[in-house]
């Protein structure tokens, strides 16, 4: 017999270490946007530069049994996971885009672990913090770092439940940067574009303008205004999909379930009445969205040109033409599966009736490839 080469010898290790090794790329990757109202579940995979949907599920959250949603969600993905990536909102929660002193990253979250109370309204032995450095190419004393923070007691709540449940996870973020990272990891062209090491980013000097995304949930909307694909102001604007159904159920002498199923799939007949019946709330909304505009226009001297809608409050038809009327900057829904493939037994119906409310699930499974 002719001995083996040491081409093929080396070809067949290759082959076995690839087999006994964990692989990311290929792996199914499960990010589980846990709300008060219902909870969202995205599984994706990745092979090459190309991402793929295997399934998603959202499930309402029931007499308030969240942990029974999440079973639920779970259920339906194709491979059992007990590591899921979440996310915590809301009141307790904070993010600030702030100039720091110059130093490693690793430095900078030492400092944060001391002197939080210094940028938050919490005492510092009360919150768990990280932060990110959005640019540290400059040769400035000082760097932007954005910089976030939860009261222990939600981020400790969110793990009881977790592991209550027999699941486990390393990685708890918070949801405006979740949806962040879908336009980070995607860009516009769906493709993993290249990272510098981890906690930087390749700066985004070139960008001459801000590309604003509403998360409109059902007690809070996040806004948050990205610069080169990364959040440079967010803030939390305590008004959502509740305030909506209380107008319309007013307004129509409906149930506060008849008017959020209205508000979901209008009869083209009630559609000006049920716009009509939100106007109010959505008038206080963009004021709010107005002021956090003219204070991020002045202190970065930049403008906004896009706004990117998401959430299930703004799954109403006609939302996208009145914030363009109303703030003068074109709007359209942020639909980032149009940059996945996707499974051929995902209905696509169901999908297309869904996607805006799962981009926070998304940017937290795009974390595993990260």
């Amino acid at each position: 017999m002719e001995p083996m080469s040491l081409k093929k010898l080396l070809e067949q290790y290759l082959s076995l270490v690839k087999k006994l090794l964990p692989e990311k790329e290929g792996s199914f990757a499960v990010g589980i946007d846990i709300g008060f109202h219902s909870c969202k579940m995205v599984e994706i995979s990745k092979a090459g530069n190309a991402y793929q949907l295997n399934s998603f599920a959202i499930e309402p959250v029931v007499d308030g049994n969240i942990a029974q949603a999440i079973k639920a969600v779970l259920a339906k993905a194709k491979k059992p996971n007990k590591s899921p990536y979440t996310s915590v909102f809301g009141k307790g929660t904070l993010i600030r885009c702030l100039p720091m002193p110059r130093m490693t990253l690793e430095d900078l979250k030492k400092s944060l672990a001391i002197e939080a109370d210094k940028y938050f309204p919490f005492a510092q032995d009360q919150i768990y913090t990280d932060c990110f450095i959005l640019d540290s190419s400059g040769e400035d004393k000082r760097i932007p770092v954005l910089v976030a923070a939860s009261k222990k007691e939600i981020i400790d709540a969110r793990v009881k439940l977790l592991t209550d449940l027999g699941l486990h996870t390393n990685f708890i973020t918070l949801n405006p940067i979740a949806v962040a990272n879908v336009l980070y990891v995607l860009g516009s062209s769906g493709a993993a574009e290249k990272k510098e090491p981890a906690g930087q980013v390749a700066p985004a000097s070139a960008a001459s303008s801000g590309v604003a995304i509403l998360d409109m949930g059902e007690t809070v909307s996040n806004l948050t205004i990205l610069v080169g694909r990364l959040p440079r102001f967010t803030r939390d604007i305590f008004l959502g999909g509740q305030d909506l159904n209380k107008r319309i159920s007013n307004a129509l002498g409906i149930s506060l379930q008849e008017a959020e199923k209205l508000k979901r799939q209008p009869p083209k007949d009630k559609l000006t009445e049920i716009l009509n019946a939100c106007d109010s709330s959505l008038t206080n909304l963009i004021s709010e969205m107005r002021l956090s505009f003219d204070y991020f226009t002045t202190e970065n001297n930049l403008h906004i040109s896009k706004l990117l809608l998401t959430g299930g409050a703004s799954m109403l038809e006609g939302m996208k033409d009145y914030f363009t009327k109303n703030l003068d900057i074109p709007a359209e829904n942020l639909n980032p599966l149009s940059l996945f493939q996707i499974a051929e037994d995902v209905s696509q119906e169901e999908l297309k009736k869904n996607a805006t409310r799962l981009s926070v699930a998304i940017g937290l499974a795009l974390y595993h490839y990260d």
